[in-house]
């Protein structure tokens, strides 16, 4: 094994100083004709990883762009190192233009960054090498890496796609003798590798551009993706026992979650304290939640080769410094929770996307986040409580949102595939998946039309559930005056100019809700025409389309969120005229969702009202036609309008 990391080392020595061969023959190859929106297209994505019998592995990596177009995304090199685990052996970039001398760059090219932030210490850094200036159409960029690192957990990831596309991509596995590998491919249809004696490989060619795409799904859950586990074919050997399902890897990740979550005598105090007043379960869960959700956010991530990205701080600790990552905050939920004679486990997740879990495939890699599933009675009755056949009712909650109260969960989260880390009765589960109604927007409008077209009007939204919590992020940790903002832009699109007089947002976190008032004048909301007719939208007051879909060629499939919104819109009529024409309500129905309007003369003024619900559905791109249809439906008929006449 040692033989090939220094074969490896020294094939990049020879390439420093000169363009390598195998730069020049994938710049050899015919290129197909793109969309022109594509800049560049990647010739070669070549990874091979060995690893050696201690578990360290060695990663070589050559990856050959072609630049199609001048772009301002200027494709760059880069490697992700660990100086305290690992380190960067070689590091070689070539820039091969279609005429004229090549650019070689060297060690001097390379800027070596830190990744922390002011929210997170972290030992890992970034080294990268990017070309400067505008980059001539038919150039090749290519470069080769060669990093070494120990790993806490036998198992690797490859992306073997982003959004460009593809023309070889490989990926290759080199293991001890006496070891295995298993391996999933996502978002592609099954391929089984290439083994020549203990080396795996992987590969795929001709992969197409992914176009960004209105509502489509994340790209990283387009592309194709690898997911393996490597282990020693003996169970007895020192490198340790294999990860084969999730219940090992449960078993595994609660030697990191529970001794931090250890009952001390500060964490007792403090879980008597804030539970003083509490007279349910319920009441007791959420007056421990909302002081670990008012619990600084600050991740340090130290001793990483050792499994320290798993690793929380003990409890005590973090309530001393009342500040930690998510899987502090976690455990100190855990511990408070404990003491006040609630059992809980830790929940480890993909924090930005639901659909990014795969079942097939037991490993920690899938997951970025921790939260907390509690252990509930049948008193308590919530959306987020799930039934688990060995650990029973289980309350889910997420620590580190500061947004979301008990009972709720972030819409990422909702619907994916989670890890409850309960030693060997751990299992991967679906988190819960709330109604439409719970993530609603009910809308209310009181305008009073002039002669002259001119309107004031009095708005009022409340926002329930993750609608809520997203305007309380906005007032709680946004820019001054963000929201108002906001809410001109959107008014600005639908009614034209418009003077937004008031705002005035309302929290009500306790029972999910967010409200905000408006009052605002528009100056020019009905069309006056021949002196003696006013033509009025009234569904102008009300809240836009959540989704306005372009009229064209879909590949991708189309993501939709689950919501519901309710309008209700009231116009006082001028004294000097009167209802002419009122449109015939109407109601549509669909696999998407419902839409609902009516149109009424109640005392002088228009009465507006409409209903829509968006179904939770990801359908693929046959369907765009009839999706793009409903939603444009419901957007000409909030856009009828009213004729009203000089009497």
């Amino acid at each position: 094994m040692r033989a090939i990391a220094l074969a490896l080392f020294a094939a990049s020595l020879m390439a420093a100083d000169e363009v390598p061969a195998w730069v020049r023959e994938a710049g050899a190859q015919q290129v197909p004709a793109y969309p022109g929106k594509v800049a560049t297209v990647t010739l070669l994505d070549d990874e091979t990883l060995a690893i050696e019998p201690d578990g360290r592995q060695v990663t070589h990596e050559r990856v050959a762009v072609k630049i199609l177009q001048h772009t301002r995304q200027v494709p760059h090199a880069e490697c992700y190192y660990n100086p305290k685990a690992g380190r960067v052996r070689e590091f070689h970039a070539w820039l091969v233009p279609p005429s004229g001398k090549p650019t070689i760059f060297g060690k001097n090219a390379i800027v070596d960054s830190s990744l922390s932030t002011n929210y997170e210490y972290d030992e890992e850094r970034l080294q990268s090498i990017e070309p400067a200036g505008d980059i001539e159409p038919g150039s090749i960029f290519a470069w080769e890496i060669v990093d070494e690192e120990k790993v806490p957990f036998p198992a690797d990831e490859h992306s073997f796609q982003e959004e460009d596309p593809v023309l070889v991509s490989r990926y290759s596995l080199t293991l001890p003798q006496g070891w295995v590998a298993k391996g999933t491919l996502f978002n592609h249809a099954a391929i089984e590798p290439q083994v020549s004696g203990t080396t795996y490989t992987w590969e795929l060619r001709n992969l197409p551009w992914i176009e960004p795409e209105m509502a489509s799904p994340a790209t990283y859950t387009l592309t194709p993706r690898l997911g393996v586990n490597y282990y020693p074919e003996d169970p007895a050997s020192p490198a340790g026992r294999p990860v084969k399902s999730w219940h090992d890897l449960s078993a595994w990740t609660a030697g990191f979650y529970d001794p931090p979550a250890e009952v001390t005598a500060a964490i007792r105090a403090k879980a008597a304290e804030l539970t003083a007043g509490a007279n349910t379960e319920l009441d007791k869960i959420r007056a421990i939640a909302g002081f670990v959700q008012k619990t600084n956010y600050v991740a340090v991530e130290i001793n990483l080769a050792h499994g320290g990205g798993y690793q929380p701080h003990a409890a005590d600790q973090v309530l001393a410094r009342h500040y930690g990552d998510c899987k502090d905050k976690a455990t100190l939920m855990r511990a408070l929770l404990k003491a006040a004679g609630i059992e809980s486990y830790p929940v480890v997740i993909y924090a930005r996307d639901r659909q990014y879990v795969h079942p097939e495939w037991p490993s920690p890699y899938q997951f970025n986040h921790a939260i907390v599933a509690v252990r509930v009675s049948a008193e308590t009755k919530l959306p987020t409580i799930l039934e688990h056949p060995k650990l029973g009712r289980l309350l889910i909650f997420d620590s580190t949102d500061p947004v979301t109260p008990v009972g709720n969960l972030r819409q990422e989260e909702q619907g994916s595939y989670a890890l409850v880390v309960a030693g060997q009765d751990g299992d991967l589960v679906a988190m819960p998946a709330l109604s439409p109604e719970l993530n609603r927007i009910e809308a209310s409008a009181d305008g009073q039309l002039k002669p002259d077209g001119s309107l004031s009007a009095k708005l009022e939204r409340h926002y329930f559930g993750q609608a809520a919590s997203r305007l309380r992020y906005t007032a709680e940790f946004g820019q001054h005056d963000e929201m108002k903002r906001s809410f001109e832009a959107a008014l600005t699109d639908r009614l034209g100019g418009l003077t937004l007089d008031r705002i005035e947002p309302t929290d009500r976190m306790a029972g999910d809700e967010f409200q905000v008032s408006l009052d605002a004048t528009v100056k020019q909301f009905a069309h006056v025409l021949q002196g003696r007719l006013l033509v009025v939208t009234p569904g102008d007051l009300a809240r836009g389309e959540p989704y306005r879909f372009p009229a064209k060629p879909r590949t991708a499939p189309i993501r939709l969120t689950a919501a519901l919104f309710h309008d209700s819109v009231t116009v006082a009529v001028p004294p000097q005229f009167k209802v002419d024409e009122l449109p015939d309500p109407v109601r549509a129905t669909s696999g998407y969702g419902s839409y609902s309007a009516k149109w009424s003369e109640e005392g002088g003024k228009i009465v507006f009202q409409q209903t829509l619900e968006v179904k939770d559905i990801t359908a693929p791109a046959a369907e765009y036609a009839k999706i793009r249809q409903f939603f444009d439906r419901s957007a000409e008929w909030r856009n009828s309008q009213v004729v009203l006449v000089r009497q």
